[in-house]
């Protein structure tokens, strides 16, 4: 079987998306299909243009033409997206012929570019939904619910999800929404994001020499890894922060870019309990998540069922704690419940994020025993060759 892998970020870029279509597409070789995958050469954060070819573990891959502003405004990003969205209709319509196409949302609705392989080569289409748009744009008021774009974007979508062959999406909420999109029912499946516990492992912290760095003298480290984007609940993370800047026993440190990085660095020279470091390198993942004691996550209730966070994933492989702030039917929230290995607050609520964390800051033994659950629960069910396997056995019955 020959698979093709859209997305405009992959393999050696940083971006979340980049990652885990990279961990597909090298389970899927591994499995004995043959992939390609279809970037950009731009980069996630802008300025660095890759090799126009190039095999990863006996992937191809091949980078289209595009521009590489990165993320520092809404308009480089849109500079972007438009030029990638041309590059990868052109390619799709001379490309050869490929069993199946997989296309993400990196840039939104891309997978609309794979119609055109569809209907001119037969090409089954797996729509693999990170996030929903327009109404992701629409929910953090980047994109007025009226406007000619909005509507434009929600015929797209609704073609796109309604000619797919298979959508999969990463919890019960977004498949939901995903079926109020257009998606057919019978062909919505869920297969959540993933971390590999072969890779990303707990370290002690007197073994982690990041944990020295990142800790600065305090006994317990509360952590933000990852995107700092528009549909995170930064303002209630920051909140607790500030009703604890007087313990100095309890640091805060945010690791990570996005568009919400502004406010958190504001908040990191207005406080002393609060730390902004850029992102880690992937080698180093597990050090850098293993530094927290307790790590945060947030997601903004007006995207309940249009993104879900994937971070927590990893923070269970680490072995370490989740206090989310978000919706409480999120997949997030079900499954730190269902495991047992975390917290979950409201949206808002910083008096009670701060509660659940003095809490658990006094209490290294349910801490502990959190990160032990969380661990073991990933291994079972949420490990990466699980969900692959899942993805191969989609792709085959296709």
């Amino acid at each position: 079987m020959k698979v093709l892998l859209l997305n405009q970020f992959f393999y050696p870029d940083l971006a979340a998306t980049a990652q885990i279509a990279t961990e597909l597409a090298e389970d899927l070789v591994a499995g004995g299909l043959k992939v390609t995958a279809l970037a950009s050469r731009g980069t996630y954060l802008g300025g660095e243009r890759l090799a126009a070819r190039e095999s990863h573990r006996d992937i191809e891959i091949v980078r289209l033409p595009a521009t590489s502003f990165g993320k520092r405004t809404l308009l480089h990003r849109a500079l972007d997206y438009a030029s990638f969205y041309a590059s990868a209709a052109s390619r799709l319509a001379t490309l050869p012929r490929y069993d199946v196409l997989i296309a993400l949302t990196t840039p939104p609705l891309i997978a609309a570019t794979g119609l055109v392989a569809k209907a001119l080569k037969g090409t089954k289409l797996v729509y693999w939904v990170q996030d929903i748009y327009p109404e992701v744009a629409v929910a953090i008021e980047a994109l007025r619910p009226r406007s000619l774009l909005a509507r434009t974007m929600a015929a797209a979508s609704r073609m796109v999800m309604r000619r797919a062959d298979a959508v999969v999406a990463l919890g019960e909420e977004m498949r939901k929404r995903c079926i109020a999109a257009g998606a057919q029912p019978d062909r919505a499946v869920v297969i959540p994001n993933w971390s590999d516990p072969a890779v990303v492992r707990s370290v002690p912290h007197d073994a982690n020499d990041l944990r020295q760095e990142l800790a600065n003298g305090a006994r317990t480290v509360v952590m933000y890894s990852g995107n700092i984007g528009r549909g995170h609940d930064v303002a209630t993370l920051i909140g607790a922060a500030r009703l604890l800047r007087g313990v100095c026993d309890i640091s805060f440190v945010f690791i990570g870019e996005g568009a919400n990085r502004g406010e958190v660095a504001v908040a990191a020279r207005e406080l002393p309990n609060v730390r902004l470091v850029p992102y880690q390198s992937r080698e180093r993942l597990s050090h850098s998540l293993s530094a927290g004691d307790l790590h945060l996550i947030a997601l903004s209730s007006e995207i309940e069922g249009l993104i879900e966070p994937s971070k927590l994933y990893g923070i269970m492989a680490a072995g370490r704690p989740a206090l989310f702030v978000g919706p409480p039917r999120s997949e997030v929230a079900r499954t730190i419940e269902r495991e047992r290995c975390g917290r979950v607050i409201r949206n808002g609520d910083a008096e009670g994020l701060t509660a659940a964390i003095r809490e658990l800051a006094g209490d290294p033994v349910e801490r502990e025993a959190m990160g032990q659950r969380g661990r073991a629960a990933l291994e079972q069910r949420y490990a990466r060759c699980i969900a692959t396997a899942r993805f191969r056995e989609l792709l085959l019955s296709l």
